[in-house]
């Protein structure tokens, strides 16, 4: 499966459990197969009795998340507005220069807003807006610790 729906990109869901853990839901990781769930449990475990064989790994479907897919519109930014864009999703708001240039190109595209506040005259915190937010999240790593399965 590519990891894609007709309205996103699609993050695997697994409920990883290990035999005699008390944990009767298991752990939930996310991943992009199976094994590779298992292998994140194996390494994550404080036990050194522990095995592959006593993990077992369930697709967990309901838990997924889905990713928008990335448009033509937000591909063509360039790599300074794209890691902004992720930075202020990450950070919930980003603070510079009120006319600092690539937030003043974000602000035209209808992807950020300035707020209007910031500590000294001429800074401001910059939100994004609910495109931005779409676009920033259409930019995320499904997998960011499998960088071959960027999707």
């Amino acid at each position: 499966m590519s990891g894609h729906t007709d309205t996103g990109r699609v993050r695997k869901a697994w409920r990883v459990k290990i035999m005699g853990e008390d944990n009767l839901g298991g752990t939930l990781i996310y991943a992009p197969t199976a094994g590779k769930a298992r292998y994140q449990r194996f390494r994550s475990a404080d036990c050194d009795g522990i095995t592959f064989a006593s993990i077992s790994v369930t697709r967990a479907a309901s838990d997924d998340e889905v990713f928008p897919v990335v448009d033509d519109a937000i591909a063509a930014l360039d790599s300074e507005q794209k890691s902004t864009l992720t930075h202020t999703l990450k950070n919930g708001r980003f603070y510079t220069s009120a006319d600092d240039r690539t937030m003043c190109r974000l602000v035209q595209a209808g992807l950020v807003k300035n707020t209007g506040r910031g500590w000294n005259e001429m800074e401001a915190y910059f939100v994004l807006t609910d495109a931005g937010r779409t676009a920033a999240l259409s930019l995320t790593p499904l997998y960011p610790e499998y960088p071959e399965h960027r999707a």
